[in-house]
């Protein structure tokens, strides 16, 4: 791919699930290289034909011409976080199509003013934790951000989980693994904003899903949510009792027990 054109792939889930890659990871200016950037488009059966965050401004053609080659356009957008990458071209596309938008309420577009963003356009509905957005549950999961959000739906057997986790083969790790995304991603947050996101993630264990769409590193398409839960819960997965060695406020198991447990093993 060139400087010229983006690329849309139909992903082989559910029903309709495009992922348009406006930006890949050779393109762009030198702070954004390595990363690959998209957009994922919906048209699930029962639902209007639905695109989740948008772009940055100077990359917003590139969406353009992807939702073009799709040949659908949006009826509604859902942001799922303030970031550049995800907001930067919000005006621009209520602008050209007539979209919904649904917004989180602790992340709302027009009162940002991160980096110079300075966005216009008024959303429609300011969304919380736990609404219904056609076939999407909402799933409040702060820490990479205050309003950081993951969309659900359940029936398809998929979570948008944006940048809430990332494929592990961002991290240079092999793909079909979800990981936390680094502390230099959480843009103008605290550095216990990133302990909070992944506290957090224990939120998204109380649904099922196969499929995991992620907006940087590899999606996973198998075991998704079963994936995550051995993440989240590797303490009480692979350590006795789910006591940790590691601890000094919970569940600490001193060193003599420790060489028990580990004599009992062998």
């Amino acid at each position: 791919m060139t400087d010229s054109s983006p690329v849309v792939r139909e992903l082989d889930i559910a029903d309709t699930v495009y992922d348009i890659t406006w930006q890949t990871a050779d393109e762009g200016p030198d702070i954004t290289k390595g990363e690959r950037h998209r957009t994922y488009f919906f048209d699930l059966e029962g639902d209007v034909p639905t695109i989740v965050d948008t772009c940055f401004q100077n990359r917003v053609e590139y969406l353009f011409e992807g939702i073009e080659q799709i040949g659908i356009e949006p009826e509604r957008l859902i942001i799922t976080h303030r970031h550049l990458d995800h907001i930067g071209a919000f005006d621009e596309v209520c602008e050209r199509y007539d979209v919904e938008t649904w917004v989180p309420e602790k992340d709302n577009v027009v009162e940002i003013d991160d980096y110079g963003i300075d966005i216009q356009t008024e959303p429609d509905h300011l969304f919380g934790d736990g609404e219904q957005i056609g076939r999407f549950e909402t799933v409040h999961v702060p820490g990479h951000s205050p309003g950081n959000s993951v969309l659900v739906d359940e029936k398809a057997g998929i979570a948008h989980c944006a940048d809430t986790v990332c494929g592990s083969d961002r991290r240079g790790l092999p793909k079909g693994y979800l990981l936390h995304p680094p502390q230099a991603t959480h843009t103008n947050q605290p550095p216990e904003s990133a302990v909070a996101a992944e506290k957090n993630l224990d939120k998204l264990l109380d649904y099922e899903f196969e499929v995991a769409l992620l907006n940087h590193g590899t999606p996973v398409f198998k075991n998704a949510s079963q994936k995550l839960e051995r993440y989240v819960n590797f303490e009480s997965n692979f350590s006795s009792g789910g006591q940790s060695i590691h601890a000094n406020d919970r569940n600490t198991i001193e060193a003599d027990e420790l060489y028990s447990l580990i004599d009992e093993d062998e």
